[in-house]
């Protein structure tokens, strides 16, 4: 298999360009700070079990695949990341470059859920891209509007048939919005999240500041 038959994404797709500002736009939107400077990462292969939907973005067809990216070096603590836009296009072997942003949002808490999806079996990995991907294009922060059969993206099968069901349970517990680091592209090709979420280092420090100060407050008074 060539490096052109692993590119992720639509294969062949027309897209506005108003489409890829507006799903860029919507979750860029979620991000509070940038976190230090850009960075260079190699899209190794895939980083988890991964399957194969056909689905339907602003009334155009074609079939994607589905699954988290293994990347190289890992970022904040994890060599795992998912896709964000389907409007752009990387390579496994490529080196892509990407500004880090700590950000909060839905999307924040379907990576959150983690720990508890099986990744070695097709159905859970693809159905929790599947899932990010409705976020993106359709529901975004408002759970309400979760329907993988209509909006601007559908799902119209996947192999395996587990994943549509999968993401569906994805999306009723990705409630909220948690913490999550997007990786904002820098040149035309995908945004990506980083899953899991590891909280920074200086996060931690501070997180154990305050406890240590509440500790030692709760000493004097006593």
């Amino acid at each position: 298999m060539t490096k052109q038959q692993l590119l992720l994404g639509f294969a062949a797709m027309s897209l506005s360009l108003a489409s890829i500002v507006t799903a860029r736009a919507n979750m860029f939107s979620e991000a509070l700070y940038q976190v230090g400077s850009p960075i260079t990462i190699n899209i190794l292969n895939w980083g988890s079990a991964n399957g194969t939907a056909s689905i339907t973005l602003n009334s155009n067809s074609s079939t994607v695949s589905a699954g988290l990216f293994q990347i190289n070096p890992s970022q904040q603590g994890t060599n795992l990341a998912a896709c964000v836009d389907l409007q752009n296009f990387i390579s496994f072997g490529g080196s892509y470059t990407y500004q880090v942003w700590y950000a909060e949002g839905r999307a924040g808490a379907l990576a959150a859920l983690y720990p508890n999806i099986s990744w070695n079996d097709p159905a859970q990995a693809a159905g929790f891209q599947l899932a990010l991907w409705e976020l993106v294009y359709d529901s975004y922060n408002n759970p309400s509007n979760d329907n993988l059969f209509g909006g601007n993206f559908i799902v119209n099968s996947s192999d395996p048939p587990g994943a549509i069901t999968a993401a569906q349970g994805f999306l009723r517990q990705a409630q909220g919005a948690a913490p999550y680091f997007y990786l904002r592209a820098e040149g035309q090709h995908q945004d990506l999240i980083l899953v899991p979420y590891v909280p920074e280092p200086a996060s931690l420090l501070a997180l154990g500041v305050g406890v240590a100060g509440v500790a030692l407050r709760r000493r004097r008074r006593a």
